[in-house]
């Protein structure tokens, strides 16, 4: 009976062991920090109910197909209860090995990982060698990376020249799509014989916008008209919290008014190649573009989904002909429920010939 009693409590023992390592947990957002091996280094650890000790962090990356990419162990260093941040300069002194592929000698010498499917395993042992081989906390994530697109700036266009003194500013938004993500805008003015990204690193701002949650900025209401004449700089940065994720190309555009009676026109029915080229489009209540057609009249093969929300279905699209030769086409969406003002959307587009278009949009109700 003793055996058996002395059985039960090794076997509780083990089991409340067990069960506080496992309250031990590692805060990790691989869209964000799994992009580079710096972002590796921003993992938290949560240890809520544990003491403080003095402990190692094993960190191992690995891609299907290729297997291991990187394995990192660092120093020692002390864990506290509640969430942890690893301490600065934790993995300078870490013992780094690269695997042998061609994902691991890309992120040798850049420092990020390509696109591809990985697995991000982190392991926290004791420092201590008389506790060898235990583990105290393991915990790994799957994510499929997937390079972001580059942030291209839109309008105003670079080296362009406007009348708007207030004018407003748009670009594409972050591709992949992260929830949460935002983004800042810089504007300043470029003084004569500077570069605009000298002018835009030393230069006070005209616009430093943050907290931005669409790809579009209208001209903030308490900045200060731009100034006939004068060179303005801009760039865009998309980020989450406090961790930086692209930056876009420094744009420049100048103030300067030819014609101040000249006439604001319609919008006509733009070449649907001069559309795509720029990748971007104004929406207002319709789409309208022209395209030629060198075959026989048919139905025009198209469909719009929604790049803001992808489950949102786009239904009741209205048929569209298409006649032999020069076409103005245009498609109606202001009554359509599909749509939502301030979304964006992207048409596709198969033309008889079997070439195929792309038209990224933003979406606005109102219509001309």
């Amino acid at each position: 009976m003793l055996k058996l009693y002395s059985g039960v409590i090794f076997l509780f023992l083990l089991l409340f062991t067990q069960t506080s390592y496992a309250q031990v947990s590692f805060v990790f957002i691989p869209e964000m920090q799994g992009r580079t091996l710096d972002g590796l280094m921003q993992v938290k650890v949560a240890n809520p109910a544990g003491q403080s000790q003095m402990v190692t962090l094993t960190v191992r990356v690995s891609a299907a197909n290729a297997g291991e990419v990187v394995a990192i162990k660092s120093v020692a260093f002390q864990l506290m209860p509640g969430t942890n941040t690893l301490p600065a300069g934790l993995f300078s002194r870490a013992a780094i090995r690269f695997g042998n592929n061609k994902i691991a000698t890309v992120c040798r010498q850049s420092g990020y990982f390509t696109e591809g499917d990985y697995e991000y395993c982190f392991e926290l042992n004791p420092a201590d060698a008389s506790h060898q081989g235990e583990t105290i906390g393991e915990q790994c994530f799957d994510y499929y990376l997937q390079p972001f697109t580059p942030l291209i700036l839109i309008n105003p266009a670079e080296e362009d020249k406007i009348c708007n003194k207030r004018p407003p500013f748009f670009w594409q938004p972050l591709l992949p799509s992260i929830p949460g993500v935002q983004y800042r805008m810089i504007l300043t003015e470029v003084k004569q014989g500077q570069a605009k990204v000298e002018a835009l690193n030393y230069n006070l701002p005209v616009i430093n916008q943050f907290n931005i949650a669409m790809p579009m900025l209208y001209y903030p209401p308490l900045a200060k008209d731009l100034v006939e004449g004068k060179t303005y700089a801009w760039q865009v940065t998309a980020y989450k919290n406090d961790m930086m994720l692209v930056n876009s190309e420094v744009w420049e555009f100048t103030v300067e008014c030819e014609d101040n009676n000249v006439k604001i026109v319609p919008e006509s029915y733009r070449d649907i190649d001069d559309l795509t080229k720029g990748n971007f489009y104004l929406a207002k209540g319709s789409i309208r573009f022209a395209v030629q057609n060198t075959y026989a009249d048919t139905k025009l093969d198209y469909s719009i989904r929604c790049i803001s929300n992808p489950e949102q279905q786009v239904k009741k699209l209205p048929t569209v002909k298409l006649k032999w030769g020069s076409n103005n086409i245009l498609i109606p969406l202001y009554d359509n429920k599909s749509f939502v003002d301030g979304y964006y959307y992207l048409l596709e587009i198969k033309l008889p010939n079997g070439v195929e278009k792309r038209l990224r949009f933003l979406f606005k109700s109102e219509t001309e």
